[in-house]
């Protein structure tokens, strides 16, 4: 697991495997864009390398809002989403979706 601060940390420690933790605004509508925005990122790589196969869908989602890092209190120092820049309501774990 990777704590991640932008969307450039974020792709590449997908593309690695990796699972990623990221601020996140807790919405449906940004949850679906960065869904859409990773799949179209993960073809630009695969493209890149020349790879011939197609990789799964490659797009991220959210694995879970763990409990001890979920409903924080940004209030005092209030963080931004990752993905869309509102106001972080927790942090989630992102993985693939296969």
């Amino acid at each position: 697991m990777s704590t991640v601060t932008t969307k450039e940390q974020f792709m590449t420690n997908l593309n690695n495997k990796d699972i990623c933790l990221a601020t996140f605004c807790d919405t449906a509508a940004c949850e679906i864009k960065v869904k859409e925005w990773s799949k179209e990122e993960s073809i630009k790589a695969m493209e890149a390398c020349n790879e011939g196969e197609a990789v799964l869908t490659g797009s991220a989602k959210t694995l879970c809002i763990p409990f001890e890092f979920g409903k924080q209190d940004f209030s005092e120092a209030p963080e931004s989403c990752l993905f869309c820049e509102k106001p972080a309501k927790v942090t989630a774990l992102w993985g693939r979706s296969y």
